[in-house]
């Protein structure tokens, strides 16, 4: 009978440990996708999105600048709601007095006229583009000839091409700003002269000859060589 009770007790003993074995893993297998679920980070939402590429709409602006070899310029130019693309229309004007003594005087003048388009590779500031035109350079020396004062012109009109590259900016603002650098080109020359006078004596006159020469030789030298631009902008786009 002691012998059937201790072999009872054993198997008991042994019973209870197996089923705490089992429950135990049973925990573990449940605990473990709990913790995977947990190590896993909950996705977050960025501070800062990434900036449009494109503007809400497209732009119209009106814009003045200071340079080379327009002196005073100015237009009005469409933006493109992509930014990767612009043109404008472009007027200059630039007037110069080397001396002005009491009989003695001398101006030079320059107008032009120019389409302009430019392209933004990477929509953004820097862009490259070009502008085909037409200018007008004046020159004249006012001065008296056997007592008659004279004003001989000479004027060279031409066509031009200026490639140019840049950087532009544009702000949330209305602003905006830019810079750019290039060469003017001329593509074809046209010169007329207008002798300011009738008068034979005058039109013989040395002193009246040569300065008549000056004159010519300073526009020609304007209208047909390659000049530098550079330019410096502030406009307003709305």
């Amino acid at each position: 009978m002691k012998n059937i009770l201790i072999t009872s007790a054993a198997l008991f003993i042994l019973s209870t440990s197996a089923l705490a074995q089992e429950a135990s893993s049973e925990t573990k297998e449940t605990q473990a996708p709990e913790t995977a679920a947990a190590a896993v980070p909950a996705p977050t939402t960025p501070d800062h999105q990434e900036q449009p590429r494109e503007w809400p709409r497209s732009l119209w602006g009106v814009y003045g600048g200071l340079g080379l070899p327009h002196g005073l310029s100015g237009g009005l130019e469409y933006l493109d709601q992509s930014r990767t693309w612009a043109v404008s229309v472009d007027v200059g004007a630039f007037s110069y007095k080397p001396k002005d003594e009491a009989n003695d005087k001398e101006e030079v003048s320059l107008g032009s006229f120019g389409l302009e388009g430019r392209y933004h590779p990477f929509t953004g500031s820097f862009f490259f583009g070009g502008v085909i035109g037409t200018q007008v350079v004046k020159a004249k020396k006012t001065a008296t000839y056997v007592g008659e004062t004279v004003s001989p012109e000479v004027k060279v009109g031409n066509t031009y091409l200026t490639p140019k590259i840049g950087w532009f900016w544009q702000f949330n603002s209305g602003l905006n700003f830019g810079v750019e650098l290039g060469a003017q080109i001329p593509l074809s020359t046209k010169v007329d002269i207008d002798d300011g006078t009738t008068n034979p004596l005058v039109l013989n006159d040395p002193d009246y000859i040569k300065n008549k020469d000056d004159v010519k030789d300073t526009a020609e030298k304007l209208g047909k060589m390659v000049l530098p631009h550079a330019l410096v902008r502030l406009g307003y786009a709305f």
